[in-house]
Parts: structure tokens; C-alpha cells; sequence
């Protein structure tokens, strides 16, 4: 072989292996650590993507949003679980996050992620008011998105946890053990979560998630604190941990998928008529995605949505202007 052949097919050869390695090119999903809804949700997420789409995508755990949602605007990481409040304060560099993430592309709205105040069922304690003076979880140290979340509820009822008894807790999963452990009379709670069905599990008699304000105006002061989140109504079922009155209401914080602004249109755009198009087989994946709306997936938040998400909408006939 002559040095001029054996150089072309070095050139080809390396031209191939150039080509091999986009077509392998992997897609990751930053989420929480595993066990976490949000881990459950990317990896669901990610096997449907693979079967439909032959792209490849895998989860990457993090220890939380502050860690992995950076990366994403860094152009480090493709994609992320987030709920929406997460999403709103990472773009605007408020609360959990220094600086804003200015690159952080809103991609889908998944499903509802519902919580409120849950007391003991034969408790004297019926609304959101009665809190005041009361034992209860605060600060939230290493969990701080549901310090927002808890005190858009009090809000409600125009109080905030300086009206409260506050026993100090790093997370939710910590205030549902105070709780379980009589140490605190309510607790902040994801309605359903496995924590939450322990706790009723565990206390006699069960738990009871409190009603809060139902009204406009009281949607309008949960807004005023988390700008994302709605008044989610429930009645009791059996999927509903600790539902008892109908309704209940509830703040709605729904969960998100986020991109980077780095991650081509095209792949975007797949992964988002992919969801809408599958949603039977993201639900045999991980049942919460049976609450997935498709008509709100392009739902608009206070960050903005990915071009690639916004075609995929326009094609779906799922965009509003």
C-alpha cells in the first residue's frame, strides 16, 4: 500500500469513527439521588426515550437541583428534572441559586406534584390558621424549595413561621419523622409520597391534610412567594394519602423537564412529541405520569421555553401565543 492510500484510509477511517461517535452521542437527565421522585421520573423518562426515539439518554443523579441545574446553563449537562419553582429561581438567580441561569430552556411540564399541612386525623386543628402557635417543622435546610412551598401556604392565611412554634428540620422526609414521632403537630407533606403513606401507616388513626383558601385571592398569595405554583383541589381516593374533605386544597407545584440552551432544536423537539405521543408507555414506566396532561405540557412559566419545544408545540397544535 502506498503512503498516499494508506493516508486516505486513515483519513476515512478516522472520518468514521468521527461519525460513530455523534450517532453514540449520550443525552444525560440531572436529577435528585435515587429513590427520589424526581430520579424515578428522569429514569422513566429516559427508557422511553430510548425505545422510541434510538437515541440515548441516561439518568444522572445529583444531590439536588443547586448542583446539577448549573451544569445544565453551563452547557455541561443536557437535561434536568426541576420542578417549575426550582426552574423560576434558578433563571431569575433568587433564593436556592446566586447567580441566574440565564440558559436553562423550559422543555415540558410532567405531571402535578401536590402538598400541603398534614395533622393527625382526630386532631383539633382544621385549617391553615389554626397552625399558629402550633408545633411545626421549619427552616429546611437542605430541602430549602419546601420552605417556600410551606410559607406560600401560610400565606394564605396571612401568617408566616415566625407565627409558628418552629422546630427546626433539614428536609421533609426529617418533618414527617418529628411528626411520626409526636414531636410536632403538623408537617409538610407531598400528598401520596412514600414518606407520607408511612405516616399514615404509623399514626393512629392517620393523618389529615388541611384545607387551605381555594379563592383567587388565595392563589394570588401563594404567587407572591412561589410565582409558579397553583391551587391544586383533591378529593378523597384511594390514591390521595390522608385526602379526608372534598375538596381539599392544596398548592400544586408541577414538576418540569428542562434543557439547555446548548442541546440542538431537533433533539428537543423529538424528545417533546415523543412524550406527547407515548404517554401510555411513560405511565407503565412510573404510574404519576398517568396525571401528565399533554394539553399543558407547553404550559408557560417564567422561563423560557426551548426553541426545539416551541416547534414541537406549533407542529402538536399545543402552542398558544
Amino acid at each position: 500500500m502506498s503512503k498516499r492510500t494508506a493516508f486516505s484510509a486513515a483519513c476515512a477511517g478516522a472520518v468514521l469513527l468521527a461519525a460513530a461517535g455523534a450517532t453514540a452521542q449520550t443525552y444525560s437527565i440531572g436529577t435528585n439521588p435515587q429513590g427520589s421522585l424526581f430520579y424515578a421520573s428522569g429514569t422513566a423518562l429516559a427508557r422511553v426515550m430510548v425505545e422510541q426515539t434510538g437515541l440515548q439518554f441516561r439518568v444522572q443523579p445529583y444531590a439536588g437541583s443547586s448542583t446539577y441545574l448549573p451544569l445544565i446553563d453551563a452547557g455541561k449537562l443536557a437535561f434536568g428534572m426541576a420542578n417549575v419553582a426550582e426552574a423560576s429561581f434558578a433563571y431569575a438567580g433568587e433564593h436556592l441559586f446566586k447567580t441566574p441561569l440565564r440558559n436553562v430552556r423550559q422543555v415540558a411540564e410532567t405531571f402535578g406534584n401536590v402538598s400541603g399541612y398534614a395533622v393527625r386525623k382526630d386532631s383539633s386543628i382544621r385549617t391553615i390558621a389554626d397552625l399558629r402557635g402550633q408545633r411545626v417543622p421549619v427552616e429546611y435546610t437542605s430541602g430549602r424549595i419546601f420552605h417556600f412551598v410551606a410559607s406560600a401556604a401560610l400565606a394564605t392565611a396571612d401568617m408566616t413561621d415566625r407565627d409558628l412554634e418552629g422546630v427546626p428540620s433539614p428536609n421533609f422526609v426529617s418533618a414527617a419523622k418529628l411528626f411520626m414521632a409526636g414531636r410536632v403537630d403538623a408537617a409538610y407533606l407531598p400528598v401520596s409520597a412514600g414518606i407520607t403513606k408511612q405516616a399514615n401507616a404509623t399514626i393512629r388513626g392517620g393523618i389529615r391534610f388541611l384545607k387551605m383558601g381555594c379563592e383567587a385571592a388565595d392563589e394570588a398569595r401563594i404567587k407572591t412567594i412561589v410565582p409558579p405554583a397553583f391551587i391544586g383541589k383533591l378529593s378523597p381516593g384511594k390514591t390521595q394519602t390522608g385526602i379526608v374533605e372534598d375538596p381539599t386544597c392544596v398548592i400544586d407545584v408541577p414538576f418540569t423537564l428542562v434543557a439547555g440552551k446548548h442541546v440542538p432544536d431537533e433533539i428537543v423537539r423529538k424528545v417533546v412529541v415523543t412524550m406527547v405521543r407515548n404517554k401510555p408507555a411513560l405511565a407503565k414506566a412510573m404510574a404519576a405520569f398517568n396525571r401528565m396532561d399533554t394539553k399543558n405540557l407547553g404550559r408557560k412559566h417564567p422561563n423560557p421555553h426551548h426553541p426545539g419545544a416551541i416547534k414541537a408545540y406549533k407542529e402538536l397544535g399545543l402552542w398558544k401565543d
